[in-house]
């Protein structure tokens, strides 16, 4: 009678125990499969070039130098305590031209699907060095593709950061950006940056025929700072006045 009031007990705490532990075989439940995605090619803007993405990366071929894109999508991570999906997003953030890049899906995140984006179209137009004062070259600083790069002379190297195109649309660009005014501001001795093309008026710009390039927003020259003509020195708007450090040689 003992014994089997022993194994009674025994049994109920068992019992139990298997009611309050966790289920082992949870933890290793698997995630579902997410389906592999086939490489998809989509057209460049215009037609011109076109970009092959293989899940989360992408290589673009034939494109404008200066046409910027990027790959951007969907994350997801299986979550084991809830058997379900979070998501998340990813972006590569922008590239210009012929080049491959790739959006990351951090921790245990797995690609669920996305594609690739394109900025503004880039406009017709020549290319090639903007000389100005001591003839030294227009230059995005480090050839960053940053919001609010400075642009500055420098000794003309031939650097894609120097090669700028004067679009048909009143744009100057360079590295896939656009020479902008900070803040928009129009008042003398506002500094000239690079940003993202956005169609702004203050991206807006026109050539005399004496080489002056005016600001469509302000009404004011490019103009080299202080009539300093070291390497690195930035440029800004001012007054026109047709001297030296406001005269400048585009391509045609």
């Amino acid at each position: 009678m003992r014994r089997t009031a022993a194994l009674s007990a025994t049994a109920l705490l068992a019992a139990a125990a298997a009611l309050t532990a966790p289920a082992a075989h949870a933890a290793e439940r698997p995630a579902p499969a997410v389906a592999e995605q086939s490489a998809a090619t989509v057209p460049g803007p215009g037609g011109v070039g076109s970009c092959t993405e293989a899940g989360s990366y992408a290589t673009c071929t034939g494109l404008d130098p200066m046409q910027t894109w990027s790959v951007g999508g969907t994350c997801a991570t299986w979550d084991y305590n809830t058997s379900s999906y979070t998501f998340s997003q990813a972006w590569s953030g922008w590239v210009r031209g012929d080049t491959t890049t790739s959006a990351t899906c951090f921790g245990m995140g797995m690609w669920w699907g996305g594609g690739v984006s394109f900025g503004s179209p880039v406009p017709a137009g020549p290319v090639g060095q903007v000389t100005g004062l001591a003839g030294k070259c227009l230059d995005v600083r480090g050839g960053s593709m940053a919001n609010k790069t400075p642009t500055q002379i420098w000794d003309c190297l031939g650097n894609v950061n120097q090669r700028w195109k004067i679009g048909a649309d009143g744009t100057l660009r360079a590295v896939g950006v656009c020479l902008d005014i900070w803040n928009g501001r129009t008042d003398n001795g506002t500094q000239v940056h690079t940003g993202p093309c956005n169609g702004n008026i203050a991206q807006q710009w026109s050539v005399r025929s004496d080489g002056a390039i005016v600001n469509t927003k302000s009404g004011r020259c490019l103009d080299v700072r202080a009539y300093d003509s070291t390497n690195g020195n930035v440029v800004q708007i001012w007054d026109c006045n047709g001297t030296s450090n406001q005269i400048w040689q585009l391509p045609v």
